[in-house]
């Protein structure tokens, strides 16, 4: 096989070994909701834990109710980010404002907060202990523990778990060719007690190798001690196999932990990653990577915070490779913040959903524009909804850079975009809409922004067909459109009583803008904002049906639906 030689260079993964073109395997893409009013359909992408669409002509339904754990009426949902979890080294993460909850009475589709509890708390058909004081010529029994993690695991098998006492090991941890697959129902658990620490041993590659399925690495801190090489990382089938409740810390290398080389079906959820660093050339090094190739990864309640990359970056096959593009990505309940670059880039990727994160903190400076949200190059397929993101330079940004076919089938709903300023440097604008085909803005709150929303200037081509409505866009300047945005549909907006509005770079009257865009239905006024981002009266029953959820005789403009 040939080997994947991974560095960064620019804000791509480079492959330094040509690699074969592999076969393309596209995820079926067919799930859909009606946007009524629209004319048009609001792609879902066909990914786990995708949002489940309740009739609006029956508001009592629930949400989604097939889904455990679903939020009450009240749109109830759990905390943000990794949550404390005894015995590992999440147990004792500082608390601080930004890590509680989204709060909103929308009726929202169920988020799950799944971390795995310790192994403490499971039964296993067989006990493997590893000690520093241990010897890899004993049984591996509590009177016998081995001495290294890797000998523990050779020998381990389905419904098994390895006990890692507390500790420094020096290891590079590889669940490869020298460990049994794991199984659906018997997953073997690489388990953490008192927080046993991994450093970087003899050998290359990742501190943590994942190749296997099924396997749970369960409560260690990771300290990659500023080495230039990645702290875990998935490769081939990893169906089922989970990196939870860990600390991954101080790493050189290009990211915390990275998904390639066809990886699928990994999960990292409920981890702290944080000052993963690069201090010469290039300086990406980011939280979670997805390379080309992966398929299925789910990044869920994770806390990624300064790091001098993204915080999760979707990689595309531009400019170093023919590898198909992943598919299949689910980013959803993290807290990102204050990493150098963005909260979350997607390049080419697809079926990409990005939902419930607060994501603040990314201000512009030298090397970076402070962007939260960027969705461009020939990304497809993206849902952007139920996100907070503020402090920043610009919330959501779509289109951009790109080769070949521009973004298609993005989606930005149900979003509280505020604070987005344009101090150092920053655009200050909530959501920006550029070459991209079919973009669908609907019911976003934007305030305390310089610009609410900018669309259509023309860079890397024309904004095609987008579709904006039931908006609060309240910012000093609402709306700035450029001259290419062709088909461009806008409506059922509220605009800021007091905004102003660009038409091709001339400021002009709110009267001239919806002649211009031919908006009959958007109003001005006082979006009233009240708890949560409950929308005032101007905007309650004011929206059209675009196929999401509503109570009352018609939607409410803005991200939060009252009433339910």
């Amino acid at each position: 096989m040939v080997l994947l030689m991974r560095i960064f260079k620019g804000n791509y993964l480079k492959l330094k070994t040509p690699v074969a073109t592999l076969a393309a395997s596209l995820l079926m893409l067919g799930s859909t909701a009606h946007a009524a009013g629209l004319g048009a359909f609001l792609p879902t992408p066909n990914i786990p834990g995708a949002p489940v669409t309740r009739t609006p002509s029956n508001p009592s339904t629930p949400a989604n109710p097939s889904t455990p754990g679903a939020p009450t009426a009240t749109g109830s949902l759990p905390p943000i980010g990794v949550q404390a979890v005894p015995n590992t080294p999440v147990a004792a993460l500082p608390s601080h404002p930004d890590h509680s909850n989204i709060a909103t009475p929308s009726p929202q589709p169920g988020i799950q907060a799944n971390a795995l509890s310790p192994a403490s708390a499971k039964s296993f058909t067989r006990e493997w202990v590893v000690s520093p004081s241990g010897n890899d010529a004993g049984d591996g029994s509590a009177a016998q523990p081995l001495r290294t993690i890797n000998k523990a695991i050779s020998q381990a098998g389905p419904g098994e778990v390895i006990r890692v006492q507390a500790g420094t090991y020096a290891e590079r941890v590889i669940i490869g060719a020298n460990a049994k697959p794991g199984t659906e129902g018997g997953k073997i658990t690489l388990q953490g007690e008192g927080s046993p620490r991994i450093i970087p041993g003899a050998g290359s590659g990742a501190m943590v190798q994942v190749r296997q399925p099924h396997w749970v690495i369960d409560g260690f801190e990771l300290d990659v001690q500023r080495q230039p090489i990645f702290g875990v990382t998935f490769e081939g089938n990893v169906a089922g196999s989970t990196l939870v409740n860990s600390e991954l810390h101080h790493g050189g290398g290009g990211a915390g932990v990275t998904t390639y080389n066809k990886a699928t079906g990994a999960i990292i959820e409920n981890n702290h990653i944080h000052d993963f660093l690069k201090t010469t050339g290039n300086q990406d090094s980011h939280g979670v990577v997805v390379q080309p190739t992966s398929k299925d990864i789910t990044v869920r309640n994770n806390d990624i915070h300064d790091n001098s990359g993204d915080s999760v970056q979707c990689l595309g096959p531009e400019g170093f490779s023919s590898l198909p593009p992943a598919d299949g990505v689910l980013v959803e309940n993290n807290h990102f913040y204050n990493n150098r670059e963005n909260a979350v880039d997607i390049k080419t990727c697809y079926g990409v959903v990005i939902r419930n994160n607060r994501m603040h903190q990314f201000r512009p400076s030298s090397t970076a524009k402070g962007d939260v949200v960027v969705v461009h190059y020939s990304a497809n397929n993206v849902m952007v909804e139920d996100n907070e993101i503020y402090d920043g330079a610009k919330g959501i940004s779509v289109g951009g850079n790109h080769e070949g076919p521009v973004p298609s089938g993005i989606v930005v709903r149900r979003n509280r975009v505020h604070d987005i300023t344009a101090a150092g440097g920053g655009e200050g604008t909530g959501i920006r809409l550029e070459n991209s085909k079919g973009t669908v803005v609907v019911n976003n709150t934007v305030t305390n922004v310089s610009t609410g929303l900018v669309i259509g200037h023309g860079t890397g081509g024309p904004t095609q067909s987008p579709v904006v409505r039931n908006n609060i866009l309240d910012g000093a300047i609402s709306v700035d459109v450029g001259g290419q945005a062709p088909g461009m549909k806008l409506g059922n907006n509220l605009f800021a009583a007091s905004g102003q509005f660009k038409s091709n770079g001339a400021v002009v009257s709110v009267d001239q803008f919806k002649s211009t865009t031919g908006d009959a239905s958007s109003a001005s006024g006082s979006a009233d904002l009240g708890e949560g981002f409950g929308p005032g009266a101007l905007a309650v029953d004011k929206g059209t049906d675009v196929g999401l959820p509503f109570c009352g005789g018609a939607p409410d403009i803005g991200a939060v639906e009252l009433g339910c």
